[in-house]
């Protein structure tokens, strides 16, 4: 029993020397070896750590000494334990990140949704209401384009009448036609009358195709498009153009007018001009919501005259 006391003897003995210990070009101490320990499983120091008893020179490593050796393996695994630990955490809080990052945008993406299906409902499904805004449309008519520009359609009181042009008149002058001189017992001799005679107008270049009529100054226009097609696309496009009035209401607070529009359709099927017949909303951003959102209406493409279309819109508080 004593001779294993006296084998443990140097162990002991080692554990509570005054050690100096070697930490990169640096010389530490003096420290006990039950530091040495302390230090050892706190992760200062490791089994490569070199310590000496005998002053600046005899290092040697922590790993070699007997006294040291069972808690370095201790310690080294104490470490590795500690270094999984940490790694499971990390990845656990990554994975919760990505977790709340993916949660994120999919409410984001659902809001977004949400937040476009009410819009649309608001503006363009029939039987929701729209913040109270009653919105009433005039059946549209169909013409023939004749418009050259804007000024030429209805006069505002306090507005100054603007002149236009007269369209010069296409008939031919009438003559008079001479009178023949008369001989006593002769008879008069028969002249032919310019007015008499009837001008032809009978086309050149071939039969137009589609309808063909006829205007006051006599001249004929090719009328191919479709008014029921045109009639069936205004009605289900009108919608479209309910978010333009519900903006305008939103700019003017308390806004409610008639608003009389008067539209080209090119022989393309796109709007061409646009006319808003209110002295307050000829141009603007109502005009330019308008004219875009009319832009879109698929109407069919065809030859001839273009077609002009009157379309009103009623705009009030419920």
């Amino acid at each position: 029993m004593s001779a294993a006391q006296d084998l443990h003897d140097p162990e002991r003995e080692q554990l509570d020397t005054q050690w100096l210990y070697r930490q990169g070009d640096l010389v530490l101490g003096p420290l006990t070896g039950h530091q040495l320990v302390e230090k050892l499983y706190a992760g200062q120091v490791t089994g490569k750590t070199e310590v000496s008893a005998t002053g600046p020179s005899g290092f040697r490593k922590l790993e070699e000494l007997d006294a040291f050796k069972l808690h370095v393996s201790k310690a080294a695994a104490k470490q590795r334990v500690e270094a999984e630990a940490r790694a499971l955490r990390a990845r656990r809080l990554r994975q919760k990140l990505f977790a709340a990052a993916v949660a994120v945008v999919v409410l984001g993406v659902l809001g977004a949704g949400a937040w476009q299906i009410a819009r649309y409902s608001s503006v363009y499904l029939p039987g929701v209401k729209r913040d109270e805004l009653s919105i009433e449309v005039s059946t549209p008519v169909i013409t023939v384009a004749k418009r050259s520009r804007p000024e030429e359609l209805f006069e505002y009181p306090g507005e100054p009448k603007q002149q236009t042009a007269e369209r010069p008149s296409t008939k031919p002058p009438e003559t008079t036609p001479d009178k023949p001189e008369t001989k006593p017992d002769n008879k008069p001799e028969k002249v032919a009358s310019a007015a008499g005679s009837k001008p032809d107008r009978r086309p050149t270049g071939g039969r137009p195709t589609g309808k063909v009529t006829t205007d006051a100054d006599g001249l004929s226009t090719e009328v191919n498009y479709d008014q029921a097609a045109i009639n069936r696309v205004v009605k289900q496009s009108q919608s479209t153009l309910y978010r333009c009035f519900k903006e305008e209401a939103e700019r003017r607070p308390g806004f409610a007018a008639k608003v009389p529009l008067e539209f080209t359709i090119g022989n393309d099927g796109r709007v061409a001009q646009l006319w808003v017949d209110h002295p307050q909303l000829k141009k603007g951003p109502l005009f330019d919501c308008l004219l875009g959102e009319m832009k879109k209406w698929p109407f069919k493409a065809y030859t001839g005259e273009r077609a002009t279309v009157n379309l009103a819109f009623t705009i009030g508080k419920k």
